[in-house]
């Protein structure tokens, strides 16, 4: 089965083809929060490259995130259309198992647990831990704070992975037992994505497009952002008549 990836949870764009054998075509862009102008591109750019028609992809992988809410919303959007104009399901991996298996499979993390932070801005991580057997526990967020003093009770090695750890490497460099992923892995990659989506895909993991529904984990930032501003006006209101 051929897969489609989306990958959209941080502020890069990209996609990805994969099948049984391997990933045939991936592109990633540095989009800048310009996800609508590029995913679309990316798309029709890995499948020209891998000489693969649309109506030969069997399932759509998106990256449900957790990640930067604007980029999920529009893959998300991309790839309900994209599957249901196919007539096919949708594949949901989140952005911190992506990060995770792009780390096995570059060979890294000697058999130590993974911690994979996604950078979710307003001083805040996405993160989510995984073992040997797989993920532990759901994906979290909040500062990376909280998150360091968790690491810091840990009894065993621990391998970060994603902008998240390295924007805050100067919490987490120095506590024990921590080590880095290599900056290059830093993102979710697209190619991970498709070659989850096909064993997700070949293992009957997938949904109905009208079931997608992104992991946002917290409220857009418009969002956050117009309470803030509202809340003095709201407090000026509330005083005594006259005011």
């Amino acid at each position: 089965m051929i897969v489609l990836a989306i990958e959209s949870a941080t502020d890069a764009a990209g996609a990805a083809l994969a099948d049984d054998d391997g990933v045939l075509a991936t592109a990633t862009v540095e989009s800048g929060r310009r996800h609508t102008e590029t995913i679309a591109p990316a798309v029709s750019w890995v499948c020209r490259h891998a000489g693969v028609g649309l109506g030969e992809v069997g399932a759509i992988a998106l990256d449900a995130g957790p990640g930067l809410f604007t980029g999920l919303r529009v893959g998300a959007a991309t790839a309900q259309g994209l599957a249901l104009g196919l007539g096919i399901k949708v594949a949901m991996v989140s952005s911190t198992e992506v990060l995770a298996a792009g780390l096995a499979m570059a060979g890294g993390g000697g058999g130590a647990r993974v911690v994979a932070v996604v950078d979710a801005r307003r001083g805040e991580v996405f993160w989510g831990t995984f073992g040997q057997s797989g993920r532990e526990g759901d994906d979290r967020v909040g500062p990376p704070e909280v998150l360091a003093g968790e690491i810091a009770t840990s009894d065993e090695p621990l391998v970060l992975v994603g902008g998240g750890a390295n924007r805050y490497a100067h919490l987490f460099g120095g506590l024990p037992g921590v080590s880095f992923a290599p900056a290059v892995l830093a993102r979710p990659h697209p190619g991970v994505l498709a070659l989850l989506g096909v064993r997700a895909a070949g293992a009957g993991r997938t949904v109905d497009p009208r079931e997608v529904v992104p992991t946002y984990l917290r409220e857009a930032d418009t969002r956050v952002n117009w309470e803030s501003r509202l809340a003095p006006l709201g407090a000026h209101r509330t005083g005594s008549p006259g005011q």
